[in-house]
């Protein structure tokens, strides 16, 4: 063995020792050499996964923006949400006279809480509607808690069209961790509800409308909701009197039993709005499903809890009680056999008859086609992985869609008034009556992806469907 040879000071007296040290062979010198690098390489990568982290934007970033104003002064949006937070956003404004009646009401409340809390479990946002500066300034002065800065404009307006503000004052709960909404009725809450019992005021599930309700088959046995946890639920409002139901019921039928005979975890529940119990009773002998017995005012608190305007209407929920669809009857007619069961939403979807409601409920990115295969592909080969990344990261404010020359697609170029036979790429916002019109240059997966970013945050210039 070969050794080399090492001059070494003693602390202790300060003297130099020559000592001999075993020679490290070259090998062990490059062995060691490449674990340094690697470690080096790989301490390189996770610290830029680490940066990206701390980097990536909150929900509530993309929802307000990097900054808001706090009594004394900027306030970075990251700091705020979080477990168990629940983040109110206010709309209202000084010139409105039930605002100005409900905000010390609102202040009240939100010291309270918080007080009672110990922690501030219950952060608010100010999101103007005053005519100029100045009126911000001095009705902001009277709330204790954050705000919209006045000069976010389009911010402000996006924020009333995506919760479909339709008058102040408004009080929007979401949810501070993840943002969902929690309810849209939090003015009317707090009145009713003081001193916050039930605060946040999380709206029932279906099962906890119908958890002590004895639910009935035709046969008149008796079911409990139980029975049907774990499977895709539908939930059937309509009436004997109805002509449309009536006509819509047999194809329920046929497809409730097509699914049922291939093994589907599917159940549906009645919900009459019959004006006698003999005209309830005749009806229901044609249904091989479960009813809420007639007479129960459970049918008439799950009608509002969806909102339902009119029957039939048929509406779909997940395993997990989550709402598939409000429009399953045309999911029913449109597909009979259930090919597409349970009818969920893709990330990219074919615009149809059975697809269409969704345009109507919420904002849409739509890429209108010639029809050709080739385009078509296409379509699909840039924007599925587009819409797959987003709703991944949960971070997408639209539903994606390709239209090809199902009839739908002409009717809706014909009421956003495009051209019948242009491939083109829009964001339409029915709800807020708008439409965008994306340039040529945008049908890339990077343009795509900016495109739908720029309307989230209110930078695209929209052209009105009111003419």
């Amino acid at each position: 063995m070969k050794f080399i040879f090492l001059c070494v000071t003693s602390k202790a007296k300060g003297k130099k020792k020559t000592v001999l040290v075993p020679r490290m062979p070259r090998w062990c010198i490059y062995w060691f050499s490449c674990v340094a690098k690697s470690l080096l390489c790989n301490c390189r990568v996770l610290w830029c996964k680490i940066r990206s982290w701390m980097m990536e934007e909150t929900f509530f970033q993309r929802l307000l923006g990097d900054n808001l104003l706090g009594k004394d002064g900027v306030v970075k949006t990251s700091s705020v949400g979080g477990e168990g937070v629940t983040i109110g956003l206010y709309f209202s404004a000084h010139w409105c006279p039930p605002c100005r009646g409900f905000t010390p009401k609102l202040a009240k409340f939100y010291e309270e809480y918080n007080k009672k809390q110990g922690d501030k479990k219950f952060e608010i946002v100010f999101v103007s509607s005053d005519k100029n500066e100045g009126e911000y300034n001095s009705y902001y002065g009277e709330m204790p808690w954050l705000a919209l800065p006045f000069r976010d404009r389009s911010r402000k307006d996006h924020l009333s069209q995506k919760f479909k503000v339709s008058g102040i004052p408004t009080l929007v709960l979401l949810d501070g961790k993840d943002g969902k909404e929690i309810t849209k009725e939090g003015r009317g809450n707090i009145l009713d509800d003081p001193k916050g019992n039930n605060f946040p005021w999380k709206p029932k599930t279906v099962f906890e409308v119908l958890k002590d309700v004895t639910l009935i088959n035709n046969q008149n046995e008796k079911k409990t909701i139980d029975e049907v946890k774990g499977k895709v639920l539908g939930l059937y409002f309509s009436a004997h009197w109805c002509p449309p139901c009536r006509s819509f019921t047999p194809q329920l039928v046929q497809a409730y039993k097509t699914l049922q005979e291939s093994g589907q975890a599917f159940e549906i529940i009645f919900l009459t709005s019959d004006r006698s119990e003999d005209g309830f009773n005749e009806y229901f002998k044609e249904m091989p499903w479960l009813a809420v017995p007639y007479g129960n005012e459970r049918v008439k608190e799950l009608s509002g809890l969806f909102s339902v305007q009119g029957i039939p209407t048929l509406i779909l929920l997940d395993e997990k009680h989550e709402i598939i669809t409000l429009n399953g009857r045309s999911c029913v007619s449109h597909d009979p056999t259930g090919k597409e069961f349970p009818w969920k939403l893709k990330p990219l979807n074919y615009l149809n008859e059975m697809t269409v409601s969704t345009v109507n409920e919420e904002p849409c990115l739509i890429y209108f086609t010639d029809g050709e295969e080739s385009t078509i592909k296409g379509a699909k080969e840039i924007i599925g992985p587009v819409a797959e990344h987003m709703l991944a990261k949960e971070q997408s404010p639209v539903t994606f869609f390709y239209a090809g020359l199902d009839d739908t697609a002409d009717s809706l170029r014909d009421f956003i008034c495009l051209p019948d036979d242009d491939n083109l790429l829009v964001i339409l916002d029915i709800p807020s009556q708008k439409v965008y019109v994306a340039d040529d240059d945008v049908l890339t997966r990077e343009g795509v992806e900016k495109f739908v970013k720029d309307f989230s945050a209110g930078k695209l210039v929209g052209k009105s469907l009111k003419g």
